[in-house]
């Protein structure tokens, strides 16, 4: 006859049985309590980061806030969130910033439009599909700021020029301090755009395909936003002695297509200066168009490579640049070599 097994094993045996349950149940209470002292933690933190920016000129409104993402992620969400800082004001739609917990100096952002900043005078208004970008921080600030958009479209008013729009495809941009040039103030900056569609740009250049835009370049004295007007902004980022380094700017439009390099300040007169490297292909309808058809311009196109013989390739063969005699912006003016183009004077930018 069998004997019964003894109390105490049994409840031993159980004992272990039930003890991962209870221990995933704790760390679960002990995970839910870390979480919301941290989204606690996230709110203070937030609202001493507005008033900072507030003593320090900023006024940003983030319209409607609420912070979610239990179990793992810490998520901001604003309505609507708005910025003035002096005469400029900027407005966007429903923002979302979100950081998991391990990892908080991460931060994923997704911004809906309409994008609309103005200074009073010049207004920039922007829409797009999808709009998302990541900040990468370290103590010491900012690392890196890269933005993705689905068919963005711009619109400028306010300028001497009039109305300039544009929209496209696929829009990147990538921004971090530049580490070697810290005493510089330097930031840099790479951003493209594929399949642009740019008005202005097809009436100076001739016909209607679409622009893949690429931009590789670094600014000096990029010491961030002081709050006046764009005019104000600018004139203290030349009385600083800012300066665009052009690493790489190229555009291609159809067979036409450019490569730039070189440097760009603005004169006392606040008009574009310095000196680019050109390499080009099918440039002779531009150069017609800034001589206004003149026999001048045909000779000069015909000198720089782009005259008829140059535009003789087969219709699908990928363009061939040309090296070109360096641009020269100076004095107002512009001058390609030893020729001064002419019907182009540069105008002060404000």
């Amino acid at each position: 006859m069998d004997q019964a097994a003894p109390t105490g094993n049994v409840r031993r045996s159980r004992f272990w049985l039930y003890t991962p349950f209870v221990l995933l149940l704790l760390v679960a209470i002990a995970w839910s309590v870390a979480w919301f002292v941290i989204r606690g933690r996230t709110a203070d933190a937030l609202d001493g980061w507005i008033a900072a920016e507030a003593r320090s000129g900023r006024q940003w409104t983030c319209g409607d806030r609420t912070i979610a993402g239990y179990p793992f992620r810490i998520e901001i969400i604003c309505d609507t969130l708005d910025l003035k800082r002096g005469a400029v004001s900027a407005s966007f739609g429903r923002t979302e910033a979100v950081a998991q917990v391990y990892q908080p100096r991460r931060i994923i952002l997704e911004v809906a439009g309409p994008l609309r900043v103005t200074d009073g005078t010049v207004t920039v208004n922007g829409r797009w599909d999808l709009l998302q970008a990541s900040i990468n921080a370290s103590q010491t600030g900012l690392q890196r700021l890269s933005l993705a958009a689905n068919a963005p479209q711009v619109t400028v008013t306010g300028l001497g020029a009039g109305e300039i729009a544009g929209s496209g495809k696929h829009l990147e941009l990538h921004v971090r301090p530049n580490p070697s040039r810290r005493a510089e103030l330097a930031g840099d900056v790479a951003a493209s755009v594929t399949e642009a569609r740019i008005p202005i740009l097809d009436a100076l250049v001739g016909g209607p395909e679409a622009t893949n835009l690429n931009a590789d370049v670094t600014v000096t004295q990029a010491d961030g936003f002081k709050g006046g007007t764009i005019a104000e902004e600018l004139e203290l980022w030349r009385n600083a002695g800012g300066k665009l380094d052009i690493l790489m700017l190229s555009a291609a439009k159809g067979p036409r297509q450019i490569e730039t390099k070189g440097e760009l300040r603005l004169d006392e007169q606040h008009r574009p200066a310095g000196q680019l490297t050109v390499a080009a292909a099918g440039l002779d309808g531009l150069l017609g168009n800034l001589t206004g058809g003149r026999v001048g311009g045909n000779l000069l196109g015909m000198l720089l490579g782009q005259g008829p013989r140059a535009n003789a390739a087969q219709p699908n063969a990928k363009p061939q640049l040309a090296s070109l005699p360096p641009l020269r912006l100076e004095n107002g003016f512009l001058a390609m070599g030893p020729f001064v183009i002419p019907n182009v004077r540069l105008q002060p930018l404000y």
